[in-house]
This record gives structure tokens, sequence and C-alpha cells, in this order.
């Protein structure tokens, strides 16, 4: 019977290369029942013959081969990983540039992802943050969306039409449903569904997002008319 440090040796051997993993996973899918303590010696000892490269806690990385030695993992190979399988969407400018709003661009990328294990992880310039909402077709344009209005005064080279045209388009399919199961589950300002509700109401989208506030309050956002005239 062949030994737990051969099996894994050919697990790491199988693996595509630019294949990124969580160690504990792979041990808890993999290994569960073997050598813990072998199972992470025999991880340490392939880390150190550089046939895995160690990129973040509890995160390892196949490496590629390339011409000239060893190609480490892009930004984008990393974020991805933590978007495989629908369980991650970008947000910050990698989302605004989806959406047509700003052509900023940002050395970090940051990822909300529903399968994270902890709160948050930064790995090289990839920052990952948990989210509690399940993330489906529905759900997903309503996070967009309340992102993009909670961070508006932050974003740099804001096109006015882009966001305009994107807010219709969001609104065309709106779900009431979805953003209430947002809302109830992920933080967001005050101010930011107050925005929300005056752009759908701007565009005649029925919606129950009142009963988040207060009619005695008087909430911060823009113009939602002088929006649409000034695009």
């Amino acid at each position: 019977m062949k030994n737990s440090s051969y099996r894994i040796n050919e697990y790491i051997r199988q693996l595509p290369e630019g294949s990124i993993f969580e160690v504990s996973a792979v041990f808890r899918e993999n290994f569960e029942g073997e050598s813990e303590a072998a199972f992470y010696k025999t991880i340490e000892r392939a880390t150190k013959e550089k046939r895995l490269l160690h990129i973040g806690r509890g995160l390892y990385y196949k490496p590629k081969q390339g011409v000239f030695g060893i190609v480490p993992p892009q930004d984008d190979e990393v974020a991805k990983y933590y978007m495989k399988d629908g369980h991650g969407i970008y947000v910050g400018y990698r989302l605004y540039n989806q959406k047509g709003i700003s052509t900023q661009i940002s050395k970090t990328i940051e990822v909300l992802s529903d399968s994270l294990s902890g709160e948050q992880k930064s790995v090289q310039n990839v920052k990952v943050k948990k989210i509690n909402v399940a993330l489906t077709p529905d759900t997903i344009p309503v996070i967009e969306t309340l992102e993009i209005l909670q961070n508006y005064n932050k974003i740099e080279n804001l096109n006015n039409r882009g966001l305009t045209e994107y807010i219709r388009e969001f609104a065309s399919s709106y779900s009431d449903n979805a953003a209430h199961e947002v809302i109830q589950n992920r933080k967001y300002k005050k101010s930011t569904v107050a925005f929300l509700k005056a752009c759908l109401d701007y565009l005649k989208v029925p919606n129950t997002l009142g009963v988040y506030l207060s009619k005695l309050s008087v909430y911060a956002f823009p113009n939602v008319e002088d929006l649409y005239e000034a695009a």
C-alpha cells in the first residue's frame, strides 16, 4: 500500500499548472483520516522544492513554468479563484469599469465572496470580503447597484451618462424581494438605500424600500432628477 507522502505528492503532480487551492480544504476533501502532520510536512517540502508556492495564509499555487523559470500567479487568477462557480463578484473599480461608470484603473482588485471561510482575506493585490448573501441572478444586480451608489462620491472619473444608463437597465429587471434579502443581510447606509429608492421612484419602478427609512429623517444623496438631466 502506497504511503501517505506518496499519495500527496501524486496529488500535487496531477494538479494542473496554475492551480490555486486552500490547503485545509484539500486535506479535508482528499486526505481526511490520514496523518494531518504528515500531510502538512509534505506540503511544506513541496513548497521548499518550489513545486508549490505559498501565496497567502493557507493558500497555495502550483506554479507555471515559463522560459525564465517559475511564473507566479497573476492577481486576476487569484480573484477568479474566489469567484469560481459563481461564488464571488467584483466590486470597486473592476465593477465600475465593467458597468461603464468609470475608466479609472485601480491596482487593487476587490471581490465579495459568499464562500470565504473568514471575514476577509488579502492575497497580493486582491482583497476579498465575505458576503452573507447567496449570490444569485437576482441578488447580484442589487448588490452591485448598492455598492455603486454607496461609493458614488468616491468614484474617480465618474461617467454620469454611464451611471444613469446602468441604473435604468438595473431598474428594468429590479427584484424587490432580492433587494430586501440583500439589505437585511448586508450593511448599507440608510442614505444608500434612500438613494436607490429615489432612483427607482424616478424611473417609476414599484418598490417597498421605504420600510428601511424614516419619514422624519433627511438623507444625503444626489438629486436623481438632476443626474438624469445632466446625462
